[in-house]
């Protein structure tokens, strides 16, 4: 089961996927793609997405979604669905990427996105801070547009995903409780 976790930053992602391990520890962790990518080039990522920085975020989640085979259990901390978002909020603020660049990465998304097999949409929440880790660069009016973003493209009318769709909400252990019934039900299928 490839599961695939998408929301703004700071919103719990990566500490839902940690608690999500610990309960089911034959999952392994896909860490985020902007850290992977920040430690391959050496470089920290810019302040508004580039193409070339949208590129690899994309090109690397994607390579590493379909690496993945079905039978494999792997907790995906992003995806190139966030990458795409970034990039679409990049070009409203001015930022260098334009529809032209944009149609270039949807397939890519797609195609990253058939490989997964639930996609878990971590929404803002009230009481969820925006925690500096080095790699934040939304102001908080920004933060909330990605999260936007990211609730219509993954609408059925957005025709990027094929696989469920699960919105979490609530606290830390009712958004744990909310996919690991889900993944028990899944195992057991």
């Amino acid at each position: 089961m490839r599961i695939v976790f998408a929301g703004t930053q700071s919103v719990g992602k990566t500490t839902l996927i940690e608690d999500l391990h610990a309960a089911f520890p034959e999952f392994r962790i896909e860490e985020e793609p902007i850290r992977a990518v920040a430690r391959a080039t050496g470089e920290p990522p810019p302040a508004i997405p580039t193409q070339l920085a949208e590129r690899r975020l994309v090109d690397y989640g994607l390579q590493r979604l379909t690496a993945a085979k079905a039978g494999d259990r792997v907790l995906f901390d992003r995806s190139p669905l966030d990458a795409y978002a970034h990039a679409i909020l990049s070009m409203e603020i001015g930022g260098e990427i334009d529809p032209a660049f944009l149609a270039e990465l949807r397939p890519k998304v797609q195609t990253a996105l058939s490989n997964a097999d639930l996609v878990v949409f971590v929404p803002i929440e009230k009481g969820i801070g925006n925690q500096a880790d080095g790699f934040r660069y939304l102001d908080e009016s920004n933060r909330r547009r990605v999260d936007q973003i990211l609730n219509d493209l993954l609408l059925p009318s957005g025709h990027l995903v094929e696989a469920p769709v699960m919105t979490v909400r609530g606290d830390r252990p009712t958004r744990v409780e909310q996919v690991r019934k889900y993944m028990v039900g899944a195992i057991r299928h």
